[in-house]
């Protein structure tokens, strides 16, 4: 008898163990999931974490050997660290005969690092409900591609440039409303939208090209201008998601 009391005191010790140990682990679990989980809307904003944008591009390029008109898609990941973002940024332009002509002329890629800083924020208290809004500088350096397609048969004879490979330094500001997810449910708990213009500066390479009609090319003198740098600019609107 003694030894059956003893056995089931023992098992009930074990069984409040079990219950306990479990509560204690759920709660660290609960802990480490409910880091971006806030209360109160108007809480300061935690802004760090994985990162993912995709917009568009709109814009010019400067100093080629012909006037085009910039328009294409942009895509961008990285991470944040409070204010500062470091992203990893590539675009696709297609390039287009600037006014009323809508015939394509070539495309550009631009593959660039950049980093990026908050340089002024008004939080929800301000902006409303778990919104942020931000006045932002940016900056990096990368490459940048632009190529020139031939007209078709049925196409005028036209200037083809030569196509270009060169580095690229970029700076740009803008503007950023980002929103807090006040119940996050794992992806993503931030969404924001950007606004900025950024110009990207290359060294200068001389004016090459020719005039093509169909396969049929011919090289041509082009005037070139006595410049060290050539530049562009775009204007950009894009979704941002921080996970």
């Amino acid at each position: 008898m003694r030894n059956i009391r003893r056995f089931r005191n023992t098992l009930f010790v074990l069984v409040c163990l079990a219950f306990t140990g479990g509560g204690v682990a759920w709660a660290d679990d609960a802990q480490a999931t409910a880091d971006y989980y806030v209360e109160n809307p108007f809480a300061p904003h935690r802004t760090t974490g994985s990162t993912a944008r995709i917009g568009t591009a709109v814009g010019f390029l400067y100093s080629e050997p012909v006037d085009v008109t910039a328009v294409g898609l942009n895509a961008a990941m990285g991470y944040r660290f409070g204010r500062l973002t470091l992203e990893a940024d590539y675009t696709y332009l297609g390039f287009q005969v600037r006014g009323p002509d809508d015939t394509w002329l070539g495309a550009g890629q631009r593959l660039a690092a950049l980093a990026r800083f908050d340089v002024i924020r008004l939080g929800s208290r301000i902006v409303g409900e778990n919104s942020l809004f931000s006045i932002y500088v940016e900056g990096g350096a990368g490459i940048a591609w632009n190529h020139w397609y031939k007209p078709s048969y049925d196409e005028a004879s036209r200037l083809v440039p030569d196509d270009t490979r060169r580095p690229e330094g970029v700076a740009g500001f803008g503007i950023s409303i980002d929103h807090r997810l006040q119940e996050p449910i794992g992806f993503p708990h931030r969404v924001g939208w950007f606004l900025g213009w950024r110009v990207g500066l290359s060294p200068h390479q001389q004016m090459t090209g020719s005039v093509c009609r169909g396969l049929a090319c011919k090289p041509v003198d082009m005037m070139d201008e006595e410049r060290v740098v050539d530049n562009s600019m775009l204007f950009q609107s894009s979704l941002a998601f921080t996970f």
